[in-house]
């Protein structure tokens, strides 16, 4: 069942030796010579998708079949839920001065509010644990079939590296996070509550704890775990920079590889560093005013590094279903091609899909194009956005809806045709270039995986 979860994420490999400007069938000849078999026991152009319960002709995927950037904003203010307790710790006092009590009012609601983003992130993050841990079962299952051959074996070992490095993002970035400070803002919240009543001895005892070691506890537990993995991922990109010196020849290439390990390494060093000195601070805080000093400026640099990975670090991508061989020059054709659509996408001539497709009016070579792409599912889920065109689509909405790109292509009819080569050309302009950003982030990380690996050969010496 978990293999019909998604396409591999090379499928689009094929293409990238193809001209951009050539016709559809010599796009196909090409594709015949070149192209890497699709990873997925699905076809990469049908889809089903499920009503959300409650919105009308909202549809989602029937299964998570991809790896998803979904970090919250939120999250990147957990470490406010730290300073809830300011009036409650600097002010420990009976009686409890009236400005505290409007501070502390403010402060514990403040927290107890983070633990919405928290709980809400923990399970997107989950999502993403289930998909990638079904993964590695069937990538690790597939491993010893191909220990003769040593190029599928060292893709496989390319696929389970990347998929590592995104477990341990999940569970200790994000899973591992939302609990610790979570639970902190929680323990927090309560404290600085009751620090208003703090004039009954037994609440003022249970109070001082709550908003003191035990609520900043796990702030710093997790703060020491992350330094750990922190350190892990930017020495692990400092590996990638130093094989990528030595392996590629491609400036376009080489230049891409260089400006994603300078982001992987300077968030790394700032989340590392920054969750160590804020974890340290909220434990100063419980007993000495001065830790928030030292807390205020770690507050916003967890937004900034929560800002850096949704928009230049983090990426979706397809999970692996099937089993297919690469290597490094298909990888570095395969960030050429990407970049080559990008580009021409961000910044577009007076015709902006004149370069890319050979008849911009044809929805037939737009539908291919964008399966081709792997941007099926992003199109289905505007296509579905539309009520009238969803509707002619397919008729009276159910629970269930399956789309396939020859159904598509396949429209005759003038009126619909027209408007869903509308709505196709607008998504190819408006949302095709960033996820041509989120395949280059993840091509990109695979590659610097794949050049660590041993050599054919070298396993065997």
């Amino acid at each position: 069942m978990e293999q019909r979860k998604a396409d591999d994420i090379f499928e689009l490999q094929s293409r990238v030796e193809t001209p951009l400007a050539t016709s559809l069938s010599d796009t196909k000849a090409a594709a015949e010579t070149s192209r890497i078999p699709p990873m997925s026991v699905t076809p990469p152009g049908c889809l089903t998708f499920i009503r959300q319960k409650g919105k009308k002709a909202r549809y989602q995927p029937e299964k998570q079949t991809r790896l998803k950037n979904s970090l919250l904003v939120g999250v990147g203010f957990l470490e406010l839920a730290n300073a809830g307790d300011f009036a409650a710790n600097v002010w420990n006092e009976i009686p409890v001065p009236i400005y505290a009590i409007v501070l502390m009012s403010i402060g514990a609601p403040l927290a107890l509010g983070m633990i919405y983003f928290a709980v809400k992130d923990a399970i997107l993050s989950r999502r993403n644990l289930r998909g990638l841990s079904a993964e590695r079962r069937y990538l690790q299952a597939q491993r010893p079939r191909y220990e003769q051959d040593e190029q599928t074996a060292r893709s496989l070992d390319c696929l389970l590296d990347v998929n590592f490095r995104e477990m341990g993002t999940e569970m200790v970035d994000r899973i591992g996070m939302d609990i610790c400070m979570g639970f902190g803002a929680f323990a927090v919240g309560v404290g600085t509550y009751m620090a208003i009543g703090g004039a009954n001895p037994d609440v003022f005892e249970a109070s001082n704890l709550l908003s003191g070691y035990i609520g900043n506890a796990p702030c710093a537990l997790y703060g020491l775990c992350n330094l750990l993995w922190s350190a892990f991922v930017w020495r692990r990109a400092r590996r990638h920079n130093t094989a990528g010196r030595k392996e590629i020849s491609e400036t376009q290439v080489e230049r891409m590889l260089k400006i994603r390990i300078s982001n992987v390494q300077f968030h790394s060093a700032l989340n590392g560093i920054t969750g160590a000195v804020a974890g340290a601070a909220s434990l100063i805080t419980a007993t000495m005013w001065y830790g928030y000093v030292a807390l205020a400026p770690c507050i916003v640099v967890s937004v900034v590094a929560n800002y850096i990975w949704r928009h230049r670090i983090g990426y979706d991508r397809l999970f692996v279903g099937q089993v297919v061989s690469f290597d490094k020059d298909a990888l570095v054709a395969e960030l050429v091609h990407i970049d080559s659509c990008r580009q021409r996408l961000t910044k577009p001539p007076t015709e902006p899909l004149s370069e890319l497709l050979s008849d911009p009016t044809s929805t037939a070579c737009v539908v291919e194009f964008i399966t081709n792409n792997k941007l099926f599912e992003d199109f289905c889920i505007r296509v579905l956005k539309d009520a009238e065109l969803s509707a002619a689509l397919v008729g009276t909405p159910g629970e269930t809806v399956t789309l396939t790109s020859e159904s598509l292509a396949a429209i005759d009819n003038a009126e619909l045709k027209g408007r869903l080569l509308k709505v196709a050309q607008a998504f190819i302009v408006e949302d095709a270039p960033k996820c041509f950003g989120y395949q280059e982030r993840s091509v990109l990380e695979m590659l610097g995986c794949y050049m660590c690996l041993p050599a054919i050969g070298e396993g065997k010496a």
